[in-house]
């Protein structure tokens, strides 16, 4: 049982490696000519991640017993690399800004409003641009939260399918009825912009664990994927670089390739690369972005006068990797586990006394 669960992961790490390594080239060569060859797609890897997002988050909290459990989980395994990175891109603005002779005036208060990943909230921009996604990730947390502590989740389905009819009508009635509704609504929520993708994910998981008519719940995914389409000019960061034709066929593959996973079809996709890059995909998002396409590469092109690729490739892509690996194996992954053997030994003392 242990071999197929770490089996099953393996894939889903394979497929968030390469979804993380297709950011990367993004935002490596965005705003310069590379971006033509083919690399501006790669900001289509987002969506494969919001995809992986509802399978495992799902996943999670099915096994979940009690509410807290999934805070500290969600928490332990988010915030001390996240921290960390924002921490690293606040010296990193600090001292550019110096050199430079900028002014850091707000610096300090942006990186603390930065540090508690509400800052959208707050009105406070991203420190790194890759940071926009992480409020929809938390409001993805706090909705399936809801819907647990409310003993939802066996309606998981219906909630979503209701979620996925709300969308669409917000898009072709309430834009037209209500244009302030709409334009506040997208921007309060942004999760509903997205809510296909990880509702999607949510159904790949009922059809793997066979938990429902699987007829039923894949004419649900086929809906989701055309919602997808439908949506793509409504939120998101996609469309600012590529249209929705070169977008289409990257959506369909990320819905094959997950369909394949889901109905058991064994993927050629896990090695020790995709494996890798998996398991360091969280923090070389959090790092790659500033550091290393809007620190690196340029101040390697003008002191070392390398070539975009040689920069890119040679210092920026190997100073991330090495950065984002010593995140996951020095901070992550040791905090998660401090975290979680810190609260399951509270949580043992608390019923012991009870």
């Amino acid at each position: 049982m242990k071999s197929s669960s770490n089996k099953r992961l393996l894939e889903l790490d394979a497929m968030r490696g390469i979804a993380a390594l297709m950011v990367v080239f993004f935002h490596f060569t965005v705003d310069r000519e590379q971006a033509q060859d083919g690399f501006k797609l790669g900001i289509t890897g987002v969506d494969l991640f919001f995809i992986i997002s509802g399978f495992v988050i799902f996943l999670t909290i099915s096994g979940t017993k009690h509410w807290l459990d999934f805070v500290v989980s969600r928490f332990s395994r988010l915030y001390p690399a996240y921290w960390t990175a924002v921490l690293l891109t606040t010296f990193s603005i600090a001292v550019v800004n110096y050199f430079s002779g900028e002014n850091s005036g707000d610096l300090l208060y942006h990186s603390l409003g930065n540090l508690t990943m509400f800052n959208y909230y707050m009105k406070i921009p991203n420190l790194d641009g890759s940071y926009w996604t992480l409020i929809i990730e938390m409001q993805f947390y706090i909705l399936i939260l809801v819907i647990f502590r409310l003993k939802l989740l066996d309606k998981i389905v219906l909630l979503g399918s209701i979620g996925l009819g709300f969308v669409l009508l917000n898009h072709f009635v309430i834009s037209e009825l209500s244009p302030y509704f709409f334009k506040i609504s997208r921007g309060l929520y942004q999760f509903i912009n997205h809510l296909p993708l990880f509702f999607s994910g949510i159904l790949f998981y009922k059809i793997k664990f066979h938990q429902g008519k699987w007829p039923v719940l894949l004419a649900l995914v086929i809906a989701c994927y055309f919602s997808q389409i439908i949506l793509y000019m409504d939120g998101g960061k996609a469309m600012l670089y590529i249209t929705r034709m070169e977008y289409l066929p990257f959506l369909t593959a990320y819905y094959v390739i997950f369909g394949l996973y889901a109905f058991n079809v064994k993927l050629p996709i896990v090695n020790r690369v995709t494996v890798y890059l998996g398991n360091i995909s969280y923090s070389l998002y959090l790092v790659h972005q500033h550091i290393g396409a809007v620190v690196i590469i340029p101040l390697v092109m003008k002191y070392a006068h390398l070539s975009f690729w040689q920069s890119a490739l040679f210092v920026a892509l190997p100073a991330v990797f090495l950065l984002a690996t010593a995140i996951t194996y020095f901070i992550e992954k040791p905090a998660l586990q401090y975290i979680r053997s810190i609260y399951s030994k509270t949580k043992e003392r608390r019923l012991v006394t009870a």
